[in-house]
Protein backbone atom coordinates (compact mmCIF):
# COMPACT_ATOMS: atom_id res chain seq x y z
CA UNK A 1 0.00 0.00 0.00
CA UNK A 2 1.32 3.34 -1.28
CA UNK A 3 2.12 5.56 1.89
CA UNK A 4 1.74 8.42 -0.95
CA UNK A 5 -2.21 8.05 -0.37
CA UNK A 6 -1.44 9.17 3.51
CA UNK A 7 0.08 11.68 3.47
CA UNK A 8 -1.51 13.87 0.84
CA UNK A 9 -5.38 12.27 0.93
CA UNK A 10 -7.33 14.23 -1.57
CA UNK A 11 -11.17 13.26 -1.11
CA UNK A 12 -14.11 14.36 -3.36
CA UNK A 13 -17.32 12.83 -4.67
CA UNK A 14 -18.11 9.68 -2.93
CA UNK A 15 -14.80 9.97 -0.69
CA UNK A 16 -16.25 13.18 0.78
CA UNK A 17 -19.25 11.41 2.15
CA UNK A 18 -16.95 8.51 3.95
CA UNK A 19 -15.22 12.18 5.55
CA UNK A 20 -18.67 13.02 6.52
CA UNK A 21 -19.48 9.76 8.37
CA UNK A 22 -16.76 10.07 9.87
CA UNK A 23 -16.82 13.32 11.94
CA UNK A 24 -17.31 13.40 15.81
CA UNK A 25 -20.53 11.56 16.49
CA UNK A 26 -21.60 14.48 19.08
CA UNK A 27 -25.20 15.39 20.72
CA UNK A 28 -27.36 18.06 21.04
CA UNK A 29 -30.00 17.66 23.30
CA UNK A 30 -32.59 20.40 24.27
CA UNK A 31 -35.13 20.17 27.53
CA UNK A 32 -38.44 21.90 26.67
CA UNK A 33 -40.34 22.01 30.07
CA UNK A 34 -43.32 23.26 30.39
CA UNK A 35 -44.13 26.56 33.65
CA UNK A 36 -48.21 25.88 34.11
CA UNK A 37 -50.17 25.93 37.43
CA UNK A 38 -51.00 22.36 36.78
CA UNK A 39 -47.02 21.60 36.32
CA UNK A 40 -46.20 24.22 39.78
CA UNK A 41 -49.39 22.13 41.92
CA UNK A 42 -47.90 20.70 44.94
CA UNK A 43 -47.56 16.77 44.90
CA UNK A 44 -48.13 15.38 48.23
CA UNK A 45 -46.82 11.89 49.26
CA UNK A 46 -49.73 9.58 49.74
CA UNK A 47 -48.66 8.50 52.88
CA UNK A 48 -47.41 10.98 55.39
CA UNK A 49 -44.44 8.51 56.83
CA UNK A 50 -43.00 7.32 53.43
CA UNK A 51 -39.97 9.55 53.78
CA UNK A 52 -40.83 10.98 50.24
CA UNK A 53 -41.12 14.87 50.32
CA UNK A 54 -43.38 17.20 48.43
CA UNK A 55 -42.55 18.49 44.74
CA UNK A 56 -44.29 19.26 41.84
CA UNK A 57 -44.10 17.79 37.93
CA UNK A 58 -41.63 20.87 37.04
CA UNK A 59 -39.93 20.15 39.52
CA UNK A 60 -39.06 16.57 38.92
CA UNK A 61 -38.49 17.88 34.92
CA UNK A 62 -35.76 20.07 35.76
CA UNK A 63 -33.98 17.82 38.62
CA UNK A 64 -34.23 14.95 35.52
CA UNK A 65 -32.02 17.77 33.05
CA UNK A 66 -29.77 18.30 35.93
CA UNK A 67 -29.61 14.57 36.16
CA UNK A 68 -28.83 13.83 32.89
CA UNK A 69 -26.39 16.86 32.60
CA UNK A 70 -24.35 15.99 35.64
CA UNK A 71 -23.89 12.53 33.62
CA UNK A 72 -23.27 14.22 30.06
CA UNK A 73 -20.32 16.98 31.69
CA UNK A 74 -18.18 13.22 32.54
CA UNK A 75 -18.50 10.69 30.17
CA UNK A 76 -19.50 13.25 26.81
CA UNK A 77 -18.09 16.57 27.74
CA UNK A 78 -18.16 17.92 23.72
CA UNK A 79 -22.00 17.54 23.97
CA UNK A 80 -24.16 20.65 24.16
CA UNK A 81 -26.98 20.63 26.37
CA UNK A 82 -29.57 22.90 26.76
CA UNK A 83 -32.60 24.16 29.08
CA UNK A 84 -35.79 25.83 27.54
CA UNK A 85 -38.54 26.87 29.77
CA UNK A 86 -42.34 28.18 28.12
CA UNK A 87 -45.10 29.54 29.77
CA UNK A 88 -43.06 31.33 31.61
CA UNK A 89 -44.08 35.43 32.75
CA UNK A 90 -40.30 36.05 32.03
CA UNK A 91 -38.91 36.06 28.33
CA UNK A 92 -35.14 35.86 26.70
CA UNK A 93 -36.18 37.30 23.59
CA UNK A 94 -39.31 39.30 22.57
CA UNK A 95 -39.70 37.04 19.26
CA UNK A 96 -40.07 34.22 21.29
CA UNK A 97 -43.06 35.07 23.65
CA UNK A 98 -43.15 33.39 27.18
CA UNK A 99 -40.09 31.37 25.84
CA UNK A 100 -37.18 31.67 29.09
CA UNK A 101 -33.44 29.81 27.94
CA UNK A 102 -31.86 28.81 31.21
CA UNK A 103 -29.32 27.03 29.25
CA UNK A 104 -28.41 27.82 25.47
CA UNK A 105 -27.97 24.89 23.19
CA UNK A 106 -24.39 24.60 23.55
CA UNK A 107 -21.30 23.04 25.85
CA UNK A 108 -22.44 23.49 29.20
CA UNK A 109 -19.96 25.91 31.28
CA UNK A 110 -19.71 25.45 35.07
CA UNK A 111 -21.70 28.64 35.78
CA UNK A 112 -24.59 27.50 34.20
CA UNK A 113 -23.95 23.96 35.98
CA UNK A 114 -23.83 26.15 39.29
CA UNK A 115 -27.04 28.41 38.69
CA UNK A 116 -29.32 24.81 37.75
CA UNK A 117 -28.33 23.35 41.21
CA UNK A 118 -28.95 26.93 42.68
CA UNK A 119 -32.14 26.80 41.35
CA UNK A 120 -33.36 23.75 42.55
CA UNK A 121 -31.56 24.22 46.28
CA UNK A 122 -33.34 27.60 46.62
CA UNK A 123 -37.12 27.69 46.56
CA UNK A 124 -37.32 31.37 46.49
CA UNK A 125 -35.08 31.18 43.00
CA UNK A 126 -37.18 28.13 41.66
CA UNK A 127 -40.65 30.38 42.23
CA UNK A 128 -38.98 33.71 41.07
CA UNK A 129 -37.82 31.38 37.82
CA UNK A 130 -40.84 28.88 37.55
CA UNK A 131 -43.59 32.02 37.20
CA UNK A 132 -46.41 30.94 35.09
CA UNK A 133 -47.43 33.59 32.73
CA UNK A 134 -51.15 35.05 32.27
CA UNK A 135 -51.71 33.79 29.10
CA UNK A 136 -51.44 29.74 27.83
CA UNK A 137 -48.25 29.28 26.26
CA UNK A 138 -47.85 29.09 22.81
CA UNK A 139 -46.50 25.45 21.10
CA UNK A 140 -45.81 27.06 18.08
CA UNK A 141 -43.64 29.63 19.68
CA UNK A 142 -41.87 27.15 21.65
CA UNK A 143 -41.01 24.82 18.80
CA UNK A 144 -39.91 27.94 16.85
CA UNK A 145 -37.37 28.90 19.79
CA UNK A 146 -36.10 25.50 19.70
CA UNK A 147 -35.55 25.41 15.99
CA UNK A 148 -33.37 28.47 16.09
CA UNK A 149 -31.24 27.10 18.78
CA UNK A 150 -30.39 23.75 16.61
CA UNK A 151 -30.00 26.07 13.66
CA UNK A 152 -28.07 28.07 14.99
CA UNK A 153 -25.76 24.65 15.26
CA UNK A 154 -26.74 22.63 12.29
CA UNK A 155 -23.86 20.81 11.00
CA UNK A 156 -21.95 20.39 14.06
CA UNK A 157 -24.00 17.56 15.82
CA UNK A 158 -24.46 14.41 14.06
CA UNK A 159 -27.49 13.39 16.90
CA UNK A 160 -29.93 16.32 17.54
CA UNK A 161 -33.09 15.28 19.97
CA UNK A 162 -35.67 17.79 21.61
CA UNK A 163 -37.24 16.54 24.59
CA UNK A 164 -40.93 18.25 25.43
CA UNK A 165 -42.36 17.86 28.92
CA UNK A 166 -45.67 18.71 29.02
CA UNK A 167 -48.53 18.35 31.26
CA UNK A 168 -51.14 19.81 28.75
CA UNK A 169 -52.75 17.22 26.32
CA UNK A 170 -54.85 19.83 24.15
CA UNK A 171 -52.82 23.24 23.98
CA UNK A 172 -55.39 26.15 23.40
CA UNK A 173 -54.39 29.20 21.14
CA UNK A 174 -56.71 31.52 19.29
CA UNK A 175 -55.09 31.29 15.96
CA UNK A 176 -57.40 29.20 13.24
CA UNK A 177 -54.27 27.70 11.70
CA UNK A 178 -52.86 27.38 15.34
CA UNK A 179 -52.47 23.18 14.42
CA UNK A 180 -51.66 23.55 10.91
CA UNK A 181 -48.48 25.86 12.63
CA UNK A 182 -47.66 23.33 14.77
CA UNK A 183 -47.37 20.70 12.22
CA UNK A 184 -44.95 22.98 10.21
CA UNK A 185 -43.12 24.13 12.90
CA UNK A 186 -42.39 19.44 13.82
CA UNK A 187 -41.11 19.35 9.71
CA UNK A 188 -39.09 21.77 9.81
CA UNK A 189 -37.60 20.38 13.30
CA UNK A 190 -37.35 16.71 11.61
CA UNK A 191 -35.71 18.63 8.42
CA UNK A 192 -33.08 19.79 10.28
CA UNK A 193 -32.39 16.19 11.68
CA UNK A 194 -33.88 16.87 15.41
CA UNK A 195 -35.79 13.81 16.73
CA UNK A 196 -38.51 14.95 19.29
CA UNK A 197 -39.11 12.58 21.99
CA UNK A 198 -42.02 13.42 24.12
CA UNK A 199 -42.60 13.25 27.98
CA UNK A 200 -46.20 13.39 28.41
CA UNK A 201 -46.75 13.24 32.33
CA UNK A 202 -50.49 12.40 33.83
CA UNK A 203 -51.48 11.91 37.48
CA UNK A 204 -54.87 9.90 38.41
CA UNK A 205 -56.47 12.86 38.88
CA UNK A 206 -55.24 14.80 35.72
CA UNK A 207 -55.25 11.62 32.65
CA UNK A 208 -53.28 12.51 29.31
CA UNK A 209 -55.12 11.77 26.25
CA UNK A 210 -52.93 11.66 23.40
CA UNK A 211 -55.28 11.98 20.52
CA UNK A 212 -56.82 15.38 20.90
CA UNK A 213 -53.76 16.98 19.82
CA UNK A 214 -49.96 15.35 19.88
CA UNK A 215 -50.82 12.56 17.78
CA UNK A 216 -51.35 14.71 15.00
CA UNK A 217 -48.96 17.04 15.35
CA UNK A 218 -46.50 14.69 15.97
CA UNK A 219 -47.15 11.98 13.76
CA UNK A 220 -47.40 14.54 10.97
CA UNK A 221 -43.66 14.33 11.11
CA UNK A 222 -42.74 11.00 10.88
CA UNK A 223 -44.15 7.50 8.51
CA UNK A 224 -46.61 5.38 10.19
CA UNK A 225 -44.47 2.61 10.32
CA UNK A 226 -42.19 5.20 12.29
CA UNK A 227 -42.06 4.52 16.32
CA UNK A 228 -42.00 7.83 18.21
CA UNK A 229 -42.63 7.16 22.27
CA UNK A 230 -45.55 9.19 23.16
CA UNK A 231 -47.37 6.74 25.90
CA UNK A 232 -48.04 9.27 28.90
CA UNK A 233 -46.12 8.85 32.38
CA UNK A 234 -47.49 8.46 35.71
CA UNK A 235 -45.85 11.26 37.53
CA UNK A 236 -46.51 11.53 41.80
CA UNK A 237 -44.80 12.39 44.36
CA UNK A 238 -43.26 8.99 45.30
CA UNK A 239 -42.89 8.22 41.72
CA UNK A 240 -40.81 11.22 40.72
CA UNK A 241 -37.78 8.59 40.32
CA UNK A 242 -39.70 6.71 37.62
CA UNK A 243 -39.42 10.22 34.93
CA UNK A 244 -35.68 9.92 35.58
CA UNK A 245 -35.77 6.47 34.78
CA UNK A 246 -37.03 7.05 31.30
CA UNK A 247 -35.05 10.26 30.33
CA UNK A 248 -31.92 7.93 31.68
CA UNK A 249 -33.41 4.75 29.07
CA UNK A 250 -32.89 7.53 26.44
CA UNK A 251 -29.63 8.34 26.85
CA UNK A 252 -26.98 7.38 24.73
CA UNK A 253 -23.74 6.78 26.26
CA UNK A 254 -20.48 6.62 24.46
CA UNK A 255 -17.14 6.73 26.58
CA UNK A 256 -14.12 6.26 25.32
CA UNK A 257 -11.94 4.88 27.21
CA UNK A 258 -8.76 5.51 25.44
CA UNK A 259 -7.10 8.20 23.27
CA UNK A 260 -3.92 8.05 21.76
CA UNK A 261 -1.95 8.84 18.44
CA UNK A 262 -2.13 6.57 15.47
CA UNK A 263 1.12 6.18 13.70
CA UNK A 264 0.75 5.43 10.51
CA UNK A 265 3.89 5.93 8.85
CA UNK A 266 7.06 6.26 11.46
CA UNK A 267 7.83 9.52 11.90
CA UNK A 268 5.68 11.35 9.55
CA UNK A 269 2.37 11.06 9.56
CA UNK A 270 0.51 10.19 12.83
CA UNK A 271 -3.31 11.24 13.48
CA UNK A 272 -5.81 11.26 16.96
CA UNK A 273 -7.97 8.37 17.48
CA UNK A 274 -10.75 7.05 20.63
CA UNK A 275 -11.15 3.48 21.32
CA UNK A 276 -14.52 2.28 22.88
CA UNK A 277 -15.60 -1.02 23.76
CA UNK A 278 -18.91 -2.04 21.62
CA UNK A 279 -18.68 -5.41 23.31
CA UNK A 280 -17.83 -6.99 26.80
CA UNK A 281 -18.20 -9.72 28.28
CA UNK A 282 -20.53 -10.08 32.14
CA UNK A 283 -18.22 -11.43 34.83
CA UNK A 284 -18.84 -12.46 37.95
CA UNK A 285 -18.70 -9.27 40.43
CA UNK A 286 -16.09 -9.55 42.43
CA UNK A 287 -16.51 -11.35 45.80
CA UNK A 288 -16.02 -9.88 49.26
CA UNK A 289 -14.63 -10.88 52.78
CA UNK A 290 -17.10 -9.43 55.29
CA UNK A 291 -17.26 -10.10 59.45
CA UNK A 292 -19.98 -10.03 61.31
CA UNK A 293 -21.05 -10.16 64.96
CA UNK A 294 -23.91 -12.27 67.07
CA UNK A 295 -26.90 -10.03 66.18
CA UNK A 296 -25.31 -7.15 64.29
CA UNK A 297 -25.35 -6.92 60.15
CA UNK A 298 -22.23 -8.31 58.24
CA UNK A 299 -20.07 -5.43 57.11
CA UNK A 300 -17.01 -5.81 54.56
CA UNK A 301 -13.53 -6.66 56.09
CA UNK A 302 -11.43 -3.57 55.16
CA UNK A 303 -7.60 -4.60 54.78
CA UNK A 304 -4.75 -2.99 54.91
CA UNK A 305 -1.34 -3.51 54.18
CA UNK A 306 1.70 -3.40 57.22
CA UNK A 307 5.34 -2.85 56.25
CA UNK A 308 7.77 -4.57 59.05
CA UNK A 309 11.34 -5.40 59.35
CA UNK A 310 13.11 -8.54 61.02
CA UNK A 311 16.52 -8.83 62.40
CA UNK A 312 18.03 -12.16 61.77
CA UNK A 313 21.19 -13.35 62.39
CA UNK A 314 20.87 -15.26 59.22
CA UNK A 315 21.02 -14.03 55.61
CA UNK A 316 17.79 -12.80 54.23
CA UNK A 317 15.83 -15.74 53.71
CA UNK A 318 12.41 -15.70 54.37
CA UNK A 319 12.44 -20.02 55.10
CA UNK A 320 15.38 -19.65 57.71
CA UNK A 321 14.59 -16.74 59.81
CA UNK A 322 14.65 -17.66 63.27
CA UNK A 323 11.79 -18.08 65.44
CA UNK A 324 13.40 -15.19 67.84
CA UNK A 325 13.87 -12.44 65.68
CA UNK A 326 13.16 -9.57 66.20
CA UNK A 327 10.27 -7.38 64.62
CA UNK A 328 9.28 -3.99 64.28
CA UNK A 329 6.97 -2.23 62.04
CA UNK A 330 8.91 0.32 59.55
CA UNK A 331 7.48 3.82 57.61
CA UNK A 332 6.29 2.44 53.52
CA UNK A 333 8.78 4.79 52.33
CA UNK A 334 11.52 2.69 54.09
CA UNK A 335 10.87 0.13 52.50
CA UNK A 336 12.21 -1.44 48.93
CA UNK A 337 11.26 -3.72 46.36
CA UNK A 338 13.98 -6.10 45.97
CA UNK A 339 14.97 -9.33 43.48
CA UNK A 340 16.76 -12.14 44.52
CA UNK A 341 19.78 -13.15 42.13
CA UNK A 342 22.87 -15.29 43.18
CA UNK A 343 22.13 -15.79 46.27
CA UNK A 344 21.70 -12.11 46.98
CA UNK A 345 18.60 -9.64 47.56
CA UNK A 346 19.13 -6.44 44.67
CA UNK A 347 16.82 -3.86 46.10
CA UNK A 348 15.77 -1.39 43.37
CA UNK A 349 14.19 1.86 43.93
CA UNK A 350 10.52 3.04 43.02
CA UNK A 351 11.78 5.14 39.97
CA UNK A 352 13.95 2.22 38.87
CA UNK A 353 10.94 -0.65 39.19
CA UNK A 354 9.04 1.98 36.72
CA UNK A 355 11.60 2.74 34.35
CA UNK A 356 11.80 -1.14 33.91
CA UNK A 357 8.15 -1.47 33.47
CA UNK A 358 8.53 1.74 30.75
CA UNK A 359 8.47 0.62 27.06
CA UNK A 360 7.01 3.39 25.39
CA UNK A 361 4.08 6.21 25.16
CA UNK A 362 0.66 4.99 24.76
CA UNK A 363 -0.02 4.80 21.67
CA UNK A 364 -0.80 2.50 17.98
CA UNK A 365 1.61 1.96 15.49
CA UNK A 366 1.17 0.29 12.01
CA UNK A 367 3.94 -1.72 11.38
CA UNK A 368 2.58 -3.63 8.37
CA UNK A 369 -0.54 -5.21 6.20
CA UNK A 370 -1.31 -8.64 4.83
CA UNK A 371 -4.41 -9.64 3.10
CA UNK A 372 -7.69 -10.16 4.84
CA UNK A 373 -7.84 -13.72 3.79
CA UNK A 374 -4.76 -14.36 6.29
CA UNK A 375 -6.79 -13.06 8.90
CA UNK A 376 -7.99 -16.06 11.40
CA UNK A 377 -10.78 -15.04 13.90
CA UNK A 378 -10.66 -17.98 15.99
CA UNK A 379 -7.65 -15.94 17.29
CA UNK A 380 -9.75 -13.14 18.39
CA UNK A 381 -9.62 -14.53 22.25
CA UNK A 382 -10.33 -10.99 24.37
CA UNK A 383 -12.99 -8.87 23.13
CA UNK A 384 -12.16 -5.82 20.39
CA UNK A 385 -11.57 -1.92 20.54
CA UNK A 386 -13.88 -0.16 18.05
CA UNK A 387 -11.44 3.26 17.14
CA UNK A 388 -12.72 6.09 15.53
CA UNK A 389 -10.73 9.30 14.49
CA UNK A 390 -10.74 12.79 16.75
CA UNK A 391 -9.13 15.77 15.95
CA UNK A 392 -9.04 17.38 19.35
CA UNK A 393 -4.76 17.22 19.03
CA UNK A 394 -4.57 16.62 15.54
CA UNK A 395 -5.78 18.61 12.59
CA UNK A 396 -6.95 16.33 9.27
CA UNK A 397 -7.49 13.00 11.60
CA UNK A 398 -11.28 12.64 9.90
CA UNK A 399 -9.91 13.54 6.61
CA UNK A 400 -6.39 10.31 6.79
CA UNK A 401 -8.45 7.92 8.74
CA UNK A 402 -11.21 8.64 6.02
CA UNK A 403 -8.88 7.69 3.42
CA UNK A 404 -6.88 4.59 5.73
CA UNK A 405 -10.44 2.76 6.04
CA UNK A 406 -11.38 3.37 2.48
CA UNK A 407 -8.33 1.77 1.72
CA UNK A 408 -8.36 -1.32 3.95
CA UNK A 409 -11.81 -1.83 2.30
CA UNK A 410 -10.56 -1.68 -1.38
CA UNK A 411 -7.62 -3.64 -0.93
CA UNK A 412 -9.00 -6.11 1.26
CA UNK A 413 -6.00 -5.68 3.81
CA UNK A 414 -5.95 -5.63 7.56
CA UNK A 415 -3.62 -3.81 8.84
CA UNK A 416 -1.07 -5.23 11.82
CA UNK A 417 -0.02 -2.93 14.90
CA UNK A 418 1.43 -2.24 17.67
CA UNK A 419 -0.87 -1.03 20.31
CA UNK A 420 -0.39 0.10 23.83
CA UNK A 421 -3.74 1.65 24.59
CA UNK A 422 -2.57 3.49 28.24
CA UNK A 423 0.64 4.39 29.64
CA UNK A 424 0.08 1.64 32.33
CA UNK A 425 -0.95 -1.17 29.82
CA UNK A 426 0.91 -3.78 28.46
CA UNK A 427 1.46 -3.83 24.39
CA UNK A 428 0.32 -6.01 22.28
CA UNK A 429 -0.15 -6.80 19.05
CA UNK A 430 -3.55 -6.13 17.02
CA UNK A 431 -4.79 -6.64 13.81
CA UNK A 432 -6.88 -3.21 12.45
CA UNK A 433 -9.88 -4.54 10.48
CA UNK A 434 -12.15 -2.45 8.81
CA UNK A 435 -15.89 -2.63 8.93
CA UNK A 436 -18.32 -0.57 6.08
CA UNK A 437 -21.31 0.94 7.81
CA UNK A 438 -24.27 -1.33 7.43
CA UNK A 439 -27.65 0.69 7.17
CA UNK A 440 -30.84 -1.90 7.82
CA UNK A 441 -34.54 0.15 6.34
CA UNK A 442 -36.70 -0.96 9.80
CA UNK A 443 -40.04 1.12 10.94
CA UNK A 444 -40.26 3.28 7.77
CA UNK A 445 -37.17 4.65 8.39
CA UNK A 446 -32.86 3.98 7.46
CA UNK A 447 -31.14 3.30 10.59
CA UNK A 448 -27.50 2.75 11.33
CA UNK A 449 -26.72 -0.51 12.19
CA UNK A 450 -22.97 -0.56 12.43
CA UNK A 451 -20.74 2.20 12.11
CA UNK A 452 -17.93 3.04 9.77
CA UNK A 453 -14.81 2.15 11.93
CA UNK A 454 -11.62 -0.26 13.16
CA UNK A 455 -11.51 -2.81 15.16
CA UNK A 456 -8.62 -3.61 16.67
CA UNK A 457 -8.80 -6.95 17.85
CA UNK A 458 -5.86 -8.55 19.48
CA UNK A 459 -3.48 -10.96 18.31
CA UNK A 460 -1.30 -13.71 20.06
CA UNK A 461 2.56 -13.85 20.11
CA UNK A 462 4.25 -17.07 18.59
CA UNK A 463 4.52 -18.90 21.77
CA UNK A 464 0.97 -18.17 23.03
CA UNK A 465 -0.52 -20.54 19.91
CA UNK A 466 -0.32 -24.87 20.57
CA UNK A 467 -0.75 -27.00 18.18
CA UNK A 468 -3.83 -29.17 18.72
CA UNK A 469 -3.27 -32.71 20.27
CA UNK A 470 -2.55 -35.74 17.70
CA UNK A 471 -5.99 -37.08 18.69
CA UNK A 472 -8.79 -35.82 21.15
CA UNK A 473 -9.14 -36.88 24.50
CA UNK A 474 -11.87 -38.98 24.78
CA UNK A 475 -10.40 -41.64 21.87
CA UNK A 476 -7.11 -42.11 23.84
CA UNK A 477 -6.67 -45.52 25.05
CA UNK A 478 -8.04 -46.40 28.39
CA UNK A 479 -9.77 -43.00 28.82
CA UNK A 480 -13.39 -43.00 30.49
Amino acid sequence: MDNDQFMNPVLDGEDAIEEFDFRNQKDAILYCIEVSPSMLATMNPAEPDDGTEPTSAARVALESAYMMLQQRIISQPSDAFGILLFGTKDQTDPAYENCLMLMDLAVPEASEIKYIKEILEDDQKFDSVFTPSDTPPSIVNTLFCANQQFNAKSGAYMFQRLFLVTNNDNPSDPRPDYRKSARTRVHDLIGLGVRIEPFFLYTEMQPFDTSKFWEDVIFSGYSSDDYVDIQPILITAKQGLQMKAHVKARQTPRHAIFSVPLEIVPGNLSIGIKGYVLFKRQDIQRSHYVYEQEGEKAVIARSHTQYTYTDTTTRLDTRAMKAEAKTEEIDKNEAKRGFKFGGEVLPFAPEEIQSLRNIGEAGIRIIGFKPIQLFDPSYNMRPSYFIYPSEEDYVGSIRTFAALHSSLLDENKYALAWVKATNRSSPFLAALVACPEIIEHENGRDEQKQSPGIFVIKQPFADDIRDFPAQPYNNIKGSP
